[in-house]
Parts: structure tokens; sequence; C-alpha cells
């Protein structure tokens, strides 16, 4: 009887692929909490798991990190939500917004730590991080100045790769404004690096400076690449 010859898993010929790269590599995945964290959200994790599993057990140097993006915005008040309360938190941040049961330090929190407990019950080993801890601790504020610095390269690279005209006040950064808290009705008219700060003016009619760290994000299309390169 001829031998059974297993078929090749495709996280197998992934993990071949990552092996042929040098050095540490680092497995990423992660979501903005902004309600239930449901079964295709999941789907991404366990899909990133494999192929850390893989490339562990052919003694790879690799790293598994989850970036929760608690700093984005609310973008609206979604059907689970109470109009009354929620309505005038739209635009801040989920990690500044109150826990919808009152049981959580925050909204984003509120959703996050029972997926959380789920990968634990799934036995997926990762390592978490908190988006807008990442921003407070001043971890990404050398990536913001890098990012306001080369803002016309990454206006042009974004203008090659989606044909979409950039809006000439477009900015990699959005402030968060300081009186009303919020993040997509500011934009970006002036930055210092040498004291790490940003000029801003806010919809609301505020204007004035903030801090990199902590005083807004970068847009999630800069951002991502920026925390691959502080997670490593």
């Amino acid at each position: 009887m001829p031998p059974i010859v297993r078929d090749r898993h495709w996280a197998d010929e992934i993990a071949e692929k990552v092996l042929a790269l040098p050095g540490h590599q680092e497995i990423s995945t992660g979501i903005s909490p902004s309600g239930a964290i449901h079964i295709g959200n999941l789907r991404e994790v366990m899909t990133a798991d494999v192929i850390y599993r893989a490339l562990k057990e052919r003694g790879a140097d690799v790293g598994f990190h989850y970036v929760a993006d608690n700093f984005d915005p609310l973008r609206r008040v979604y059907p689970f939500l109470d109009p009354k309360v929620y309505a005038p938190l739209v635009g801040r941040p989920l990690s500044e917004i109150p826990c919808p049961c009152g049981q959580h330090p925050n909204y984003g929190e509120h959703f996050l730590l029972p997926f959380l407990e789920t990968l634990k019950e799934l036995r997926i080993e990762v390592v978490v991080h908190r988006g807008d801890q990442m921003y407070k601790s001043g971890r990404m504020t050398p990536l913001i100045v890098a990012a306001l610095k080369g803002r016309d390269t990454i206006a042009r690279i974004l203008h090659e790769l989606t044909g979409k005209q950039i809006d000439p006040d477009w900015s990699p950064f959005d402030p968060l404004c300081p009186d009303c808290h919020r993040i997509p009705t500011t934009e970006v008219i002036g930055f210092s690096e040498r004291s790490a700060t940003v000029k801003y003016r806010c919809q609301c009619g505020s204007s004035g400076t903030v801090p990199m760290a902590g005083g807004g994000k970068l847009t999630w299309r800069v951002d991502w690449p920026a925390r691959w390169k502080v997670l490593g």
C-alpha cells in the first residue's frame, strides 16, 4: 500500500515564504472595537494564528501581535446604542467615551475584553496593544513627524494607488480637538518637529496646538505601516 501523502496546508506555503526573509518577523492583526467583535473578525485573528503556529513549528524567530484600534473615533450611532447618550459623542475616540453597560473603563474595552477572553479559550497567544496607549505614550510620535514631513510623498503614493485626487488640505495626521474632543472635524495647519506639536483648526471653532503624543492619530492608511515600524 503506498504511503499516505498529506496535502500541503496553505499556512505551510506562507510560512516557507516568510522563512526565506531575513531577520525577525512579526505577524500583525487587529480591529477597531466599535461594536461586538463577530466571527468574521475572529477569522482574521485565527488566520494570523495559523501562520504564526506554522512558523513556530519551523523554529522561526517570529512574534504575533494584535492592535486594538480603540483610538479610532465613533463613526455613527449604531442600532444597539442609545441615541440620546451617544449621538453627542460621535467623532470621539472609542477609548474616551463611556461604556454602554457601565461595567468597563470605556466604550472600547466593553467590546474588546470579551473578545480577548475568547482568544484565551481558543488558546490563541497574542501580544495585545491598544491604540490609545501607543499614541499617548509617545511611541508613535517619531512616525507622526515622519508622516507630516513626508506628506507630499504619501499623498502622491495614495493618488497612484487609488486613482483618487488628494485634497490639498489633506494631512496624514488627524488632531484630536481638546474642546469638542472629536477627531474627524479637525485639520492640520502646521506642526513643529522640535516641540512635537501640531497646530489645528476645528469645525467647532476651536484652534490651537496639541501634542503629537495623544493629541490625535494618523489616518488609517498611514497608521498601519507606522505601527509596523513601531512594533517591528
